[in-house]
């Protein structure tokens, strides 16, 4: 479990929270209750379509350091196509046969072997995800995909390069809730992806990176993380 108090625990977030308002501009919290769900379909809905989108696919084939924050969802080149599909159809509406859904979803899963094909190469890199427990709790009790999912990430867990941490209830409120994004480092440059309900956002500032990345840093140091993360995704499947 976290090893530091609520109260300290509740200050360091704070404090990168503030660090990211000064460089972030930050809905008001009302806004991000009606816009929740338009925010997580937006996720799946056209992306290969965007320029930021395009980007980002490309930072991840070099990337040598990758930061998620995932308060809504796995992120997506974590995802195993079963909990892709059952997380696309639920919140898209539509039929498994319909083509905008079988589009998708076979996007997903190729962004999905594209990365875990990386995580096993000579030049694979440093990984660390932040996963809000809601994520693993809104997942189907009992299904298929449910129980696929949470062992992938149990086992990515495993690997030295790969941190997951997981942010839980007993946290209440946290800067993390406020959006999903992720930040890819490598030689070249770093950048900042976040999705919202109107398109999809490429940041390449440095202050504003590091703001997110001090953010996710923050977040991790107060999350379950190693055999306690283990532990608490594997009770959820009767581990």
């Amino acid at each position: 479990m976290p090893s530091m108090g609520a109260s300290a625990a509740q200050c360091t977030l704070q404090s990168a929270f503030g660090k990211l308002q000064s460089a972030v501009c930050v809905p008001q919290s009302g806004y991000h209750r009606s816009m929740e769900g338009v925010t997580m379909t937006k996720m799946f809905d056209n992306l290969h379509d965007s320029e930021a989108f395009r980007r980002l696919r490309d930072a991840e084939r070099v990337a040598r350091t990758v930061f998620y924050n995932a308060p809504y969802l796995v992120p997506g080149v974590l995802q195993v196509p079963a909990y892709a599909e059952e997380s696309f159809l639920g919140i898209s509406g539509l039929a498994a046969s319909d083509e905008r859904a079988t589009d998708r979803v076979r996007l997903r899963n190729e962004r999905h072997a594209a990365f875990i094909k990386r995580l096993e190469s000579h030049d694979a890199p440093q990984v660390n995800v932040v996963i809000d427990e809601s994520v693993l709790r809104r997942m189907r009790a009992g299904s298929d995909a449910t129980r696929k999912q949470i062992e992938h990430l149990i086992e990515l867990s495993r690997k030295p390069n790969v941190r997951i941490g997981v942010v839980p209830f007993e946290l209440g409120a946290h800067p993390g809730l406020a959006g999903n994004f992720e930040v890819h480092d490598s030689v070249d440059g770093s950048l900042a992806f976040s999705e919202g309900p109107f398109g999809d956002d490429i940041e390449d500032d440095d202050e504003r990176i590091d703001a997110y990345r001090q953010k996710v840093g923050a977040l991790m140091s107060v999350a379950v993380t190693g055999d306690d993360a283990r532990a608490l995704m594997a009770k959820l499947i009767g581990g």
